[in-house]
C-alpha cells in the first residue's frame, strides 16, 4: 500500500538553467520580503535561482552576456532590472527609493509601459521604443479583430480563430502598417515583439497557408520560414516553430540537434530550459515517483512510519547529486526494486537537494528512480539529524532496512556497483517476519 509522508508533494513546473557567473546582485530589502529574477520573455522558462537568501537581502549571480536585461519581481511588483556593462559586484537597495546607478537602471513595469525611462542608457531606452512599438500594434491589430468583420475571428474551446480570408486581410495589414526592422541581437529581450511574431506564425501558417509544412522534413521546413519572413524576423519563427509549445520531448531533442550548430548562446540556453522542463513534465506523469520534503529528516521519518498501514519493510537510500556514480548505481537497484517490490517500500533520502531542488528532480526523472523522493528543504537538515548520526551515515549511497515500525534492523554501505551484499540481505530479510 503506497502512503505519502505528511509533508507536501511538491511538482515544480518552472525550468532552473545552470550559469556562468560573472556579476553578483545583491538586493537589500526589508524583512522576508521575496525577490526572484526571471527571463523579461521567457519567465516561464529562465528564472535564475539565488545564491544566497537572508531576511533582508537576496544574492544572485548572473551569467556573462552581451545584455542583461531581466524581469524582476519584488513580492507582487513587477520591474525591468537593466545592468550597465559588466560590473563584477552590484548592490541595490530596494527598501530606497533608488533605482539607477552607474551599473544598474531599475524601471517599474508600469512606467515602463508608459515609457517613462529617465535613464541614460540608449540601449535600454531602444528596448524600450520596440517593446512599445509592438505593444500598440498588438491593440491596433485586436481593436481591428473586435470591431471590423473583414478581419473578425472566433473563439473555438477557449482558442482564437481565423478562417483563410480573415487571416490573410489581418496578416498583410500587420506587414504594411508594422514593419519594424531593428538589430538581431536584440531579438530574444523585447517581450511584446515575440507576442507580435508569434501571431504573425498562427496568423500566415496555421491560418492562410495552412498546408505549407506539408510533407517536408526539418531542413526544409527551416529553409521555407527564411524564404517566407525577413531577417531577423525570419530567425525568431524559426526558433518558434522548432520549440513552441505543445511538442513532445523527442520533438524538442530534434529539433535541438538540427539547429544547435546556428544557435546563439541566448537561443541555447532558452532551448536547453524548454527541453528540460518538457522532460520533467512527460516524466511527472509516472505514478511511480513521488516528490515530498521536509525540514527535519527525523521528524518526516516518523511521521512516515506512524502512519504506514503495510506490513512491508523499507529500505533507505541515501545518496547524493554530487555522486557521478549514482546514474549505475540507481541502474542496479532497479532490478532489485522490481524483485522484492511486494516485501519492501524503498524511500529516496537526497541529502543535498536543496541546493538545486529542480536539477535533482530532472536526475531522478531521467533515470526514472521510482519510490518516495524525500527532499530537504534546508541545508542542515541532513547534518543535524540523529538518526544519521546514530547509524554513522558517512560514505553515499548508504543503505538502511527498517521493519515496518521503523525500526532498524540492517545496514549497508557497499554500493551495488562492488558487490551484491544489499540484495543478500534483501533475500535474507525478506522471510523474516
Amino acid at each position: 500500500m503506497m502512503v505519502r509522508l505528511i509533508f507536501f508533494l511538491l511538482l515544480y513546473s518552472s525550468s532552473v538553467i545552470d550559469i556562468i557567473a560573472s556579476s553578483t546582485v545583491t538586493f537589500l530589502h526589508s524583512e522576508n520580503v521575496e525577490v526572484k529574477i526571471e527571463d523579461p520573455v521567457h519567465p516561464k522558462n529562465i528564472n535564475y535561482t539565488p545564491q544566497f537568501e537572508y531576511p533582508t537581502s537576496t544574492v544572485f549571480q548572473v551569467e556573462e552576456s552581451e545584455f542583461h536585461f531581466y524581469l524582476l519581481r519584488v513580492d507582487s511588483l513587477e520591474y525591468y532590472f537593466w545592468i550597465e556593462g559588466s560590473p563584477r559586484n552590484i548592490q541595490v537597495d530596494l527598501s530606497k527609493s533608488e533605482n539607477q546607478s552607474s551599473n544598474f537602471i531599475l524601471v517599474s513595469k508600469s512606467d515602463w509601459l508608459l515609457g517613462n525611462i529617465t535613464a541614460n542608457s540608449a540601449a535600454l531606452n531602444k528596448l524600450n521604443e520596440i517593446d512599445l512599438f509592438y505593444i500598440d500594434a498588438l491593440d491596433s491589430l485586436k481593436d481591428l479583430v473586435e470591431s471590423d468583420e473583414k478581419f473578425s475571428a472566433e473563439a473555438i474551446y477557449n482558442t482564437i480563430v481565423w478562417d483563410s480570408r480573415s487571416s490573410k486581410r489581418l496578416y498583410n495589414l500587420a506587414v504594411e502598417e508594422f514593419s519594424y526592422q531593428f538589430e538581431e541581437k536584440w531579438i530574444h529581450y523585447i517581450p511584446a515583439c515575440n507576442q507580435y511574431w508569434r501571431l504573425m506564425y498562427r496568423l500566415y501558417y496555421q491560418y492562410f497557408h495552412t498546408n505549407s509544412f506539408k510533407g517536408l522534413n526539418r531542413n526544409e521546413i527551416k529553409s521555407t520560414i527564411e524564404a517566407d519572413f525577413n531577417y531577423p524576423e525570419s530567425r525568431v519563427l524559426v526558433f518558434h516553430h522548432f520549440f513552441k509549445n505543445g511538442l513532445v520531448l523527442n520533438e524538442l531533442k530534434e529539433s535541438y540537434k538540427l539547429l544547435e550548430n546556428n544557435l546563439s548562446k541566448r537561443e541555447k540556453s532558452l532551448a536547453e530550459a524548454i527541453i528540460q522542463e518538457q522532460a520533467v513534465n512527460e516524466l511527472a506523469r509516472t505514478e511511480q515517483i513521488e516528490f515530498l520534503f521536509g525540514i527535519d529528516l527525523d521528524g518526516a521519518m516518523e511521521g512516515y512510519f506512524a502512519r504506514d498501514s503495510s506490513d512491508k519493510k523499507s529500505i533507505l537510500i541515501f545518496w547524493s547529486t554530487w555522486d557521478s556514480k549514482m546514474a549505475t548505481e540507481f541502474n542496479l537497484l532497479a532490478d532489485l526494486k522490481e524483485d522484492y517490490k511486494k516485501e519492501y517500500t524503498f524511500i529516496h533520502i537526497c541529502i543535498d537537494s536543496y541546493e538545486s531542488p529542480e536539477r535533482t528532480k530532472s536526475f531522478i526523472y531521467q533515470n526514472r528512480i521510482g519510490g518516495f523522493h524525500l527532499l530537504p528543504e534546508q541545508s542542515n537538515a541532513f547534518r543535524k539529524s540523529n538518526f544519521r548520526k546514530d547509524q554513522k551515515i558517512r560514505d553515499f549511497p548508504f543503505y538502511v532496512l527498517t521493519d515496518n515500525s521503523g525500526e532498524v534492523i540492517e545496514t549497508e554501505s557497499v554500493p551495488l556497483q562492488i558487490s551484491s551484499r544489499l540484495e543478500s540481505k534483501l533475500k535474507h530479510f525478506s522471510t523474516k517476519k
